[in-house]
Parts: structure tokens; sequence; C-alpha cells
């Protein structure tokens, strides 16, 4: 009988070829693995900063176009009700009665900026500019009842607690108090400037000498007279907001563009904005349109700037996404934006 020869098990040297083999199989499908995972982080990387970019100018853009807005007769030179004569700089700042309804700031070192910042604006980047903006909020109540100039101010039934805490009228606290806010009032042919001195119901005061409803501190600069100079029936009165708009580091440690309105604490809008840079049309010849465009200056007449041009640099969230430099990518978003309240 003929003898079989079987193969029992592998030589060595097939073991070693089959691993071998094996690792370059292993390897290949790991490059493709990481090579894909560094795609589809680049790829998420860029889709999130495109995506901070528009939304960080879609927020500059919708304050700064209504930039001096006052309602429906914002080109009309309102009447200030204000005692500003007892602000101080910092103060001035945030009730400025709105001669400057737009006022930059031009970063002229890590440290500095032309003309200096408000202490209002809390650690801002170096290097990068800051703007403010004044001009009535959005949300806005009619006048069903106001008897004589000096008497208090009866909103339509739209005046509710969480709407006027919204518009700032009232504090968001519990209960809630008079937020001293300054408000403006319009009928279309005239507007007047004051600060409310109390809130009741859909009511508010325009007194002097008045106290806030908790703490008993007295209201911020206070109205110089309780006379508003007419009676406002079925005129509109919005509440204005001093807004300034600056990049700083987040808790993360991430550049981010801020946004404080008032007195209230600064608030993160978009993150991964690393720097903004500003210019400002400048109309010379009264036509409504720009001449040319310059950083912000002392010397600059901000009632002839009629468009901002904004350049923000924008970086990813994330490193390691390219072998350069920290491994960001980054990517500059411009946009010229016109004040529509100085337009013809």
């Amino acid at each position: 009988m003929k003898n079989k020869s079987f193969q029992i098990g592998l030589s060595l040297i097939e073991i070693m070829i089959a691993l071998l083999i094996g690792a370059f199989l292993i390897g290949g499908v790991l490059q493709i693995f990481i090579g894909s995972k560094q795609t589809y982080r680049m790829q998420e990387g860029l889709s999130r900063l495109q995506e901070n970019g528009r939304f960080a100018l879609d927020f500059l853009a919708r304050d700064i176009r209504m930039a001096g807005f006052l309602g429906c007769s914002s080109q009309a030179t309102p009447t200030n009700k204000l005692n500003t004569s007892v602000l101080g700089t910092p103060n001035y700042f945030l009730y400025n009665s709105f001669d400057k309804a737009i006022e930059g700031f031009e970063a002229s070192s890590p440290t500095a900026w032309t003309p200096s910042i408000n202490a209002a604006i809390t650690s801002p980047l170096g290097d990068s500019d800051v703007i403010t903006i004044r001009r009535a909020d959005d949300q806005g109540f009619t006048v069903t009842a106001h008897d004589a100039n000096t008497s208090a101010l009866t909103l339509d039934a739209n005046a509710t607690t969480a709407k006027l805490q919204s518009a700032r009228f009232l504090t968001s606290a519990s209960p809630p108090a008079n937020h001293c806010a300054i408000a403006a009032i319009s009928d279309c042919f005239t507007t007047a400037i004051f600060q409310v001195s109390a809130v009741t119901g859909n009511v508010l005061y325009h007194n002097t000498g008045a106290t806030v409803v908790t703490g008993g501190a007295a209201c911020v600069p206070d109205n110089l007279t309780n006379d508003l100079g007419r009676t406002y029936v079925n005129g509109q009165i919005y509440p204005i907001n001093t807004i300034s708009f600056f990049v700083r580091e987040n808790p993360s440690n991430q550049p981010s563009l801020y946004r404080r309105v008032g007195s209230d604490g600064a608030e993160e809008l978009v993150e991964g904005i690393e720097d903004m840079q500003i210019l400002y049309g400048v109309d010379t010849d009264s036509d409504k349109t720009a001449n040319y465009y310059v950083p912000a200056d002392p010397a600059l007449n901000w009632s002839n700037v009629v468009s901002v041009r904004i350049t923000l640099t924008v970086r990813t969230i994330d490193g390691n996404l390219t072998t350069t430099g920290d491994g960001r990518i980054r990517r500059n978003f411009t946009s010229t934006i016109a004040l529509r309240n100085r337009l013809p």
C-alpha cells in the first residue's frame, strides 16, 4: 500500500510570510482609516468654521445696520430728558444720549486702542478692533394713554411682564423689578429720550429722583425733568441699548465674539473668532454713500459714517488639522454693512 504525504502545520517561513502579508494589509486598512478620519475632522472643522463666520457676521450686521434707530422718527434730532451732567466717563459711555449712534475703537497695539476703550468693554483681545452701536430695541410698545406731558405712560396689552423683561424694562429677578431702562418715545414727528423710573403692570413712569424697586439704589443718570414736552398717545416706546462687540477669550481659552448690552454682563456669541478688523465708510458729500473707508480715529466725525466694513478672522476649534503652526485652519470673512438710518 502506497503511503500518502500529509502537511501537518506550517513551517516558520510560511508563518513569517503570512504575518508580513497580514501586517501590510492591516497597515493599509489603518492608513485608510486614519486618512478618512483626518479628512472627516478637516471637513467638519471647515464646516463649523464657515458656520461660525456666517453667524458672527449676522450678529454684527443685525445691530450695526440699525445703529441710530429711534423709532419712526430716527432722522429727527431727539430731545434728551436725561440728567447726563451727573455721569462720570464710564457711565456716560453706557447712557450717552446717542449723539454717537456708532463708535469704533481701533487696536493700535496688543494693549491699546484708539481712542481708549471704555471700562464697560471688559478684557478684549489685543490687536482686535471694538465697535459700539446705540439703537432702540426691536421690541416696542404702543402708548394707549398719556394724559399730560408729565403723566405716566400706559402701554398696550402686549406689554406683558415677560415682554417687558425681554425688552429690559424689567429685570429677570423674581419678582421682577424696574431695570432703570433708557427709552425713546416717538410719534413720528418728535422723539424724547428718558429713563424709566418705575414700572407697575403695563404702566411706565418717568419721574425724577426715583429708586429701583429692590435695593433702594437710585436710577442712573435719572431724568433731568419728568416733562416729555408733549403727550405721546398712540406713539411708540422702545428701550435704547448701548451694544458693544469685541473679541475675547472664553473660559475654555478659545477666542470668541462677545456682545455687551448696556450694563449687563458680556455674553459669548460665537467661538473661534480670532480677530476683528473694522473700517468705517465716510460720506463727505452728503449723498449718503461712502467716499472712502478709514479706521476708527478720535478725529473722525461719526455722524458722517454711513457704512461699516468688517473682516473677521475665524479659526477652527480643534488643532492638528494641518502640519503648520498650531494645526488650525483660518479663514477671513468680510462684509460691508450699510447704516439704514443714514440712508436717504
